[in-house]
């Protein structure tokens, strides 16, 4: 059994409009404080909690508008559904499967050979009344028509208590007590485990025949009969009715039921050889040892042949990193995995933690954030499996989960934009973690797939990709790349594709079959070019000019990255030599990346400064150099000398997030 969908509305931050959230076997929520994540938690625990107060709706579970007033308000409904699939059936055989027949009253078979399924609704009515709390009606009912189709009264079905035991979820709130589930008291998880061991008929009497001479061995102990004299003497000064006026030791339990409630789990060795109890252990070790309890209550109940066993066990579990040191961390996942490839298990977890979800693979990963006071549920949008982009996207964002957390996200090329771009944006009073801003690399590759997985999540963006002008698949093959990547995602509109044709002064609409030729443009229609990056600039995308960031960071900044390098490259002095023009043409052919590069759109200035982009670059790790040069370089000389296509990316940083107003037009 599995909970495959969950539809809710009007429940806590959830709206009116209904919100249809998936859920796998695991299920991780992410999002920033106040997303909603609790609330998600709350609607299955009012569906599938094991208590009475799990189950029972307050007057705070009901949605209220924002700009709504409570007091004029006289009811509000709210829905929670859960729709439960049977994947087991793809992989037993009908006779195998013993979740099926407890529902085979129940279950929606929309047409012949399809899989059948569950609707499980709760329904509430909050009506005003006469105290502030008001009255509230509930009801947990079978929904037997197909989604779509209309329903009638007769289509609910009242869920029987009996039901009710085969789901049950256990909740781990972020604020918990490990200690308080792992002793024998009824409802916690030790309790379950010993309430699920069938013990022997005649145990009782066993443990009586047994106990009874230790107890009389105490009570013969002179001390102990002088003690229980002395005691009911004094007691029946004070208490005169026969009933209760015999009182007397008990040193040992006599029943199954007595000793299970002194019952306790002890940890072994020690360093001083004694056993010690679980209050002894740290809060992280508590709740380490909480979900190996869970993983074992689920082992033992899903080898029992009791007929009142759940059929589903639902573990949510919040901000499991709680009291965790960070290198447990993989630890956390791989146990909660493994419980949740359980038969009789699923697993929500919520996190706000990124060394857990860069452990989830993206398919498992719900994007909960607030759009107009209520909560908004996204699944991760990734490339279709059969695509190459598929692994690059999903590898992709799990190296860099900070930016499901983001506020605006900047992808760049590689390593260099991770160092410089911090660098500058602090320069001008904007910090990384003040605005929730992450600089995420991505090579160049398969942007259009971040875009839209930015775009599912509503996370703004902006990037920043190398024009690699001269280089094979650079300056036109980059326009037209990126051009294409917009039309993916359906932005490459025909204002974008409008030029003003000079010296004609006449407007041409490019179609995107006219694009497809771009790449066969000449590198020096430089005018034509720079009319392209001014246009793909107001789309949020820039590129570093005219090769890369760190050539453009090389011209702005020449002697502080020079000054990196002990000893420079080996540059002959004489520039009629011909050493010299053999070196800067072997330099020119490296940056270039071509055996036939001659650089006919580069100064010379340019052309002698690839000498050093080689050694400084190419010849070692590029972070390392520019953290050496960076380092140097003041606040107000790197505002001033930046690269312009850098200096205009970090204005449009600051509209983004709100320090400046929007002058893209300008």
């Amino acid at each position: 059994m599995l909970i495959s969908e969950l539809h809710i509305n009007n429940f806590r931050s959830f709206g009116y409009k209904s919100q249809m959230i998936e859920t796998t076997n695991l299920t991780a929520l992410i999002g920033a404080n106040s997303s909603g994540k609790t609330s998600l938690i709350m609607a299955l625990l009012r569906l599938f909690g094991q208590k009475n107060t799990d189950r029972t709706l307050v007057k705070t579970d009901f949605h209220i508008p924002e700009s709504a007033d409570i007091s004029k308000i006289k009811e509000i409904d709210l829905m929670i559904e859960a729709k439960i699939t049977f994947p087991e059936l793809m992989s037993q055989s009908p006779a195998d499967v013993k979740t099926v027949p407890e529902y085979i009253k129940h279950l929606i078979i929309e047409e012949t050979g399809a899989d059948p399924y569950l609707r499980i609704r709760l329904k509430g009515k909050w009506v005003q009344g006469s105290t502030p709390e008001g009255n509230i009606e509930q009801e947990l009912v079978y929904v037997k028509v197909p989604y779509g189709h209309e329903e009638k009264e007769e289509d609910l079905t009242r869920v029987q208590i009996h039901h009710q035991k085969l789901i049950q979820m256990m909740y781990i709130p972020a604020m918990r007590d490990p200690a308080k589930q792992l002793k024998n008291a009824s409802g916690t998880l030790l309790w379950r485990i010993f309430d699920g061991i069938d013990w022997p008929k005649d145990l009782n009497d066993d443990i009586k025949s047994l106990t009874t001479p230790i107890e009389t061995l105490f009570k013969e102990i002179p001390s102990i009969k002088e003690m229980q004299g002395i005691l009911n003497t004094q007691w029946n000064k004070y208490h005169k009715d026969k009933r209760y006026s015999n009182s007397q030791f008990k040193f040992n339990g006599n029943s199954l039921e007595e000793f299970l409630k002194n019952a306790e789990i002890l940890f072994n060795p020690t360093v001083d050889g004694n056993s010690v109890k679980i209050d002894s252990l740290g809060d992280g070790l508590k709740s380490l040892f909480y979900i190996t309890l869970v993983s074992t209550l689920l082992e033992i109940e899903n080898k029992q042949e009791k007929d009142d066993k759940p059929l589903l066990n639902i573990l949510a579990i919040e901000e499991p990193e709680n009291h965790i040191s960070q290198h447990l961390l993989g630890r956390i996942v791989r146990n909660l995995k493994e419980i949740s490839n359980k038969d009789n298990a699923q697993v929500i977890l919520s996190s706000h933690n990124s060394s857990i979800i860069g452990k989830i693979d993206p398919e498992y990963i719900r994007h909960l954030q607030i759009k107009n006071s209520e909560s908004i549920v996204n699944n991760i949008t990734l490339p279709e499996k059969a695509d190459d982009a598929h692994t690059y996207i999903k590898e992709a964002v799990k190296a860099y989960p900070d930016l499901y957390f983001s506020k605006l996200v900047i992808l760049g090329e590689g390593d260099s934009e991770e160092i410089v771009l911090p660098k500058l944006l602090s320069a001008d009073n904007i910090y990384l973690d003040d605005f929730n801003i992450s600089v995420v690399p991505l090579g160049g590759r398969y942007v259009n797939h971040m875009w839209k997985l930015l775009n599912d999540l509503s996370i703004p963006y902006v990037t920043l990709l190398d024009l690699d002008r001269e280089r094979g698949g650079g300056d036109w093959g980059r326009i037209k790349y990126v051009l294409k990547q917009l039309d993916e995602n359906n932005r490459c509109s025909e204002q974008l594709r409008t030029v003003v044709l000079t010296p004609s002064n006449k407007t041409r609409i490019y179609s995107m079959e006219d694009i497809e030729d771009f790449h066969k443009r000449e590198s020096d229609r430089l005018k034509s070019l720079d009319t392209w990056i001014k246009k793909l600039e107001k789309e949020d995308v820039f590129f570093s000019y005219p090769l890369d960031l760190d050539f453009s960071m090389l011209k702005s900044f020449q002697q502080e990255y020079q000054n990196t390098m002990t000893r420079g490259p080996r540059i002959p002095q004489d520039v009629d030599l011909p050493e010299y023009d053999e070196k800067l043409q072997t330099s020119i052919q490296a940056t270039l990346k071509n055996k036939k590069a001659i650089a006919k759109t580069y100064s010379g200035e340019e052309k002698e400064l690839m000498i050093w982009y080689n050694s400084l670059f190419l010849g070692r790790g590029k972070p390392g150099t520019h953290i050496a040069a960076l380092k140097d370089i003041g606040d107000t000389e790197i505002l001033k000398h930046a690269p312009e296509e850098l200096l205009r990316l970090v204005k449009r940083v600051k509209e983004k997030v709100g320090l400046v107003g929007d002058n893209t037009d300008e």
